[in-house]
């Protein structure tokens, strides 16, 4: 089976092409700033790479980009989209049960209804999903949802401290995010260090622009830092993380909010961005702390100590610890924000080995070779998760 997955992100489309049978990529390739001027794009179909810049004024001209590339003539590696036996998509958030669907006008609906919870991210998927539907309406198109990964959270791990009611009129409770990351995650590390998963304990850090933590025993989500949407938890790039509920209705009384303003503020201006006022970017954050920016020092540690004080919870949550490891573009890139996460930590068995830590490699083990928690950087694969679980969707339902 062939299969497209397509990562779509606000201004950016990512795509990957799998041959199932033969368990290879075909094509992949990024196309950024999608309604700016000159957008930089970059693709690898069959053995011929290119990068380049050019215009994409919206969704519809870079979708099309990418299929007049997939299926030209000279170097193309289809014939026409009939070869496809679906497009998966790594979809965010829903209203009800979260899995894998198949992306029909009612699933993209109940996606709708919580624009308000991803805005980042559920409107230009949706915006995607249509496009592929009208273009090629005998195409299937899959989702596999972020808070898929999550069902196996308890019950009083997803629980919060409202009137139960909102549960169970409205679905409010614990989801969790980052799903495909946390599942490959789960699925990686115990081959690396040569564990059988059913017998693990370990905590994935989804490190990025966009970051959570995941505890996992028994390769099985029992916790993770994202909550109702993915505004809670960690901090991120721009999003504010934890937060004391009051804060909200107190800011929208005194400055006058509305309840849009204030999804804005959290959503466009807080987390990183916010306590520095330079940027979201933990490389810009590192660069203006070095030359005494305070307040970009201030974000950093508070980015880090935030994700050792989960570690510590999570260790308790799972009755010890045996792996921990670094996903995601910090995650893997961000040797100094990995040392100030496990500094202190060696009372819990984590000893970072500082050589292996900074010549980071592209994979694999960066503890110290005593270290009885393992501490690994991973080169996650969220868009082969997709392709899988597209592939088993497909197979149960000729099942």
């Amino acid at each position: 089976m062939k299969i497209l997955v397509a990562n779509v992100g606000s201004t950016s489309f990512k795509y990957r092409l799998f041959d199932m049978a033969a368990g290879s990529v075909l094509a992949e390739g990024r196309l950024e700033r999608i309604g700016e001027s000159l957008s930089p794009v970059a693709h690898r179909i069959g053995d011929k790479s290119v990068e380049t810049h050019q215009s994409l004024p919206d969704y519809p001209s870079a979708i099309g980009d990418v299929i007049a590339r997939l299926t030209d003539p000279k170097d193309g590696v289809l014939s026409d989209l009939s070869e496809l036996d679906a497009v998966g998509f790594k979809t965010v958030h829903m209203r009800g049960e979260s899995g894998t669907y198949r992306l029909t006008e009612d699933i993209l609906e109940r996606m709708a209804d919580y624009n308000d919870l991803a805005p980042a991210h559920n409107p230009p998927y949706i915006q995607a999903i249509r496009i592929f539907g009208d273009l090629y309406p005998d195409l299937p198109l899959i989702g596999l949802f972020e808070p898929a990964f999550h069902v196996t959270l308890p019950d009083y791990a997803y629980i919060y401290g409202v009137p139960y009611r909102w549960y169970e009129q409205y679905g409010i409770r614990k989801y969790g995010f980052h799903g495909a990351s946390h599942r490959y995650v789960a699925q990686r590390v115990p081959e690396l260090i040569h564990r059988d998963p059913r017998d693990l304990r370990l905590i994935s850090c989804h490190l990025g622009g966009s970051s959570s933590m995941c505890a996992i025993k028994n390769g099985q989500s029992m916790d993770t830092t994202m909550g109702f949407s993915p505004q809670d938890g960690l901090l991120n790039s721009t999003r504010n993380g934890s937060l004391d509920p009051f804060i909200i209705p107190f800011m929208m009384d005194r400055e006058g909010l509305s309840t849009k303003d204030i999804r804005d503020i959290l959503a466009t201006e807080g987390g990183l961005l916010g306590i520095s006022g330079v940027s979201g970017d933990v490389r810009d954050l590192e660069a203006a702390a070095q030359s005494g920016h305070d307040r970009a020092r201030l974000a950093l540690e508070a980015f880090c100590y935030g994700a050792k004080k989960e570690i510590g919870a999570y260790a308790a949550a799972l009755g010890g610890l045996d792996a921990i490891a670094f996903a995601g573009g910090i995650g893997e890139r961000g040797a100094g924000i990995r040392k100030r996460i496990c500094e202190g930590l060696g009372f819990l068995g984590i000893h970072l080995d500082a050589k292996r830590n900074e010549d980071a490699p592209g994979e694999g083990l960066i503890s110290e070779p005593d270290s009885p928690v393992k501490l690994l950087i991973i080169k996650t694969d969220e868009e082969r998760i997709v392709a899988q679980a597209t592939l088993e969707f497909l197979l149960a339902l000729k099942n």
